[in-house]
């Protein structure tokens, strides 16, 4: 069901009840959680106020669609994600978002360059994320974006990259228990779980950096040698 963000009633719905933890932990020991797409609208919620967002699912990925002002016109966009589940490889901790299906409309008497250049067939939709990764500057989580693929190494959002014992612990934990699929269906964000993603080999070595982490950094606080 679309959500207007801002307006939607289910958008301060995110706290965790005590029946809800429960089926939480019951979700994980099976090897599946579902998230209620909501909370995922709650924390876009305050773009509202500059973006006018809906989110609706379209298994096995989600719909968005919404609009925007840039360079004084209205824009209209609609494009198709799509998500693999968490790939492990070293430190890294990626996921591949494919954008597909990718629109922009105006109106027919919109002003301004961008406008011009939507009605005259001059932006290149098929190839998205090529499109976004040369508007605008790319936070350094998202380590690639080309084509139709987006790749983000959650390992380099800021809040675990600058907690070195944080990532080190994260990054254990995820070498035996991680995120192996992600689907969208029935208004709900749907991880499908797997013990040791990325094999037992770098399990071992994920669980000797998270060990050897605070030794490090006690012997050089100041940083490593």
């Amino acid at each position: 069901v679309p959500c207007h963000l801002g307006r939607c009633p289910m958008a301060a719905t995110t706290r965790l009840e005590p029946d809800q933890a429960l089926r939480l932990i019951a979700q994980v020991l099976g090897g599946r959680i579902s998230i209620p797409l909501a909370v995922l609208r709650a924390r876009l919620a305050p773009l509202g106020e500059k973006v006018s967002l809906d989110i609706e699912t379209a298994a096995p990925g989600l719909r968005v669609r919404g609009e925007a002002r840039a360079l004084g016109a209205p824009i209209r966009f609609a494009a198709r994600l799509d998500a693999d589940g968490v790939h492990i490889e070293g430190e890294r901790r990626t996921v591949c978002v494919r954008i597909s299906e990718a629109e922009l409309t105006t109106d027919d008497d919109a002003p301004g360059p961008l406008a011009d250049a939507i009605r005259n067939g001059m932006i290149d939709t098929a190839n998205p994320a090529t499109l976004i990764g040369n508007m605008m500057a790319l936070p350094e989580m998202i380590v690639r974006a080309q084509g139709q693929e987006v790749i983000v190494d959650l390992m380099r959002i800021p809040a675990i990259e600058r907690d070195e014992m944080l990532s080190a612990a994260i990054a254990a934990a995820t070498s035996y228990l991680c995120i192996t699929g992600i689907e969208f269906a029935d208004d709900a964000i749907e991880l499908r779980l797997g013990v040791l993603p990325g094999g037992p080999k770098e399990a071992a070595l994920s669980t000797a950096r998270a060990a050897l982490t605070p030794v490090i950094r006690y012997l050089w606080p100041e940083g490593r040698p």
